[in-house]
């Protein structure tokens, strides 16, 4: 491998700014993350193009397509794109700044699938305000903004930023061969198990601990939606401080950055990220809201 993936030594914020950019650019040309991209909006694109009417479109799983096409895909390739940097840098004898250096230049370009999951959420929300949402999605007329919004960021641009700040903690930590798929395969079980068997339940609110909870559920049939409890605020800000301690523990690899500060950094993250899901359980609602069917659509 050649070093052109690496940027020429420097110092300070100059150097960070360089090889940040260079990551950024990487991640850009890598051929996962595009294939994701283009599937993530091309399904979008099918969804409004194939349906006659747009109001039964339900808006917000729609959220769930870049968490999966963008933020899984990022996963793999930023977890590649980890070790490949290690293996350049020891290639050339001389790595351009310090390992946390290099890790926080990989955390940087973790905004591009954040900032592609916050676009298509915006595509969406300018969608529902052409098309109008449909019936069953009741809690767009009855819910606060802030209510769902929350969910809208919380399940689309930071479920993308948690999978490619996941991929540089994976390639940071986990080395044997197919690291990054059994990562993917476990963050979708865990979230599967841990949040849908949970939902129905009486205590809805507990399947909060996962990065990416269930917030709704329902049926076309009769048009009945079912909005599950919790304060989505709180787990937004809950998820968040997952993202923060990920990109943190990640910089926690190189053993010469494991300053006070750091140790304080990743206590303090955990701290508030515990907080979060607390007021996430025990401020929303404690109970599932069930919507009455759609007149028209029963038979």
């Amino acid at each position: 491998m050649t070093s052109t993936a690496l940027p020429l030594p420097g110092s300070g914020s100059a150097a960070l700014s360089g090889m940040a950019g260079i990551e950024t650019r990487r991640l850009l040309r890598n051929p996962i993350f595009l294939v994701g991209v283009a599937l993530a909006f091309g399904v979008l694109a099918l969804m409004v193009t194939t349906n006659d009417d747009p109001a039964y479109t339900d808006l917000l799983p729609i959220p769930l397509l870049p968490a999966f096409f963008v933020g899984l895909p990022s996963l793999v390739a930023m977890a590649r794109q980890t070790r490949s940097t290690e293996a350049a840098a020891e290639a050339v004898g001389t790595a351009p700044g310090t390992e946390a250096q290099r890790t926080v230049a990989l955390t940087v370009a973790c905004l591009v699938p954040f900032a592609v999951g916050l676009l298509f959420v915006v595509v969406e929300v300018v969608f529902a305000s052409i098309y109008g949402v449909a019936e069953q999605e009741w809690w767009f007329g009855t819910l606060p903004d802030w209510q769902v919004w929350s969910m809208l960021l919380a399940t689309g641009p930071v479920a993308c930023l948690g999978g490619a700040l996941l991929g540089v903690l994976t390639g940071r930590w986990l080395h044997f061969p197919g690291a990054p798929a059994v990562v993917v395969v476990a963050a979708v079980l865990v979230s599967f198990a841990g949040s849908v068997p949970i939902a129905y339940g009486d205590s809805s609110e507990l399947r909060l601990w996962v990065p990416w909870p269930m917030w709704h559920s329902g049926t076309l049939e009769d048009g009945t939606q079912e909005l599950m409890a919790g304060n989505p605020l709180a787990h937004l800000g809950y998820v968040l401080c997952l993202c923060a301690a990920a990109a943190l523990v990640a910089v926690w690899h190189d053993r010469t950055a494991r300053t006070p500060r750091l140790r304080g950094a990743i206590i303090g993250t955990v701290v508030v990220g515990l907080a979060c899901l607390v007021l996430a359980v025990t401020t929303g609602p404690s109970d599932n809201r069930v919507s009455e069917p759609v007149p028209f659509r029963v038979e």
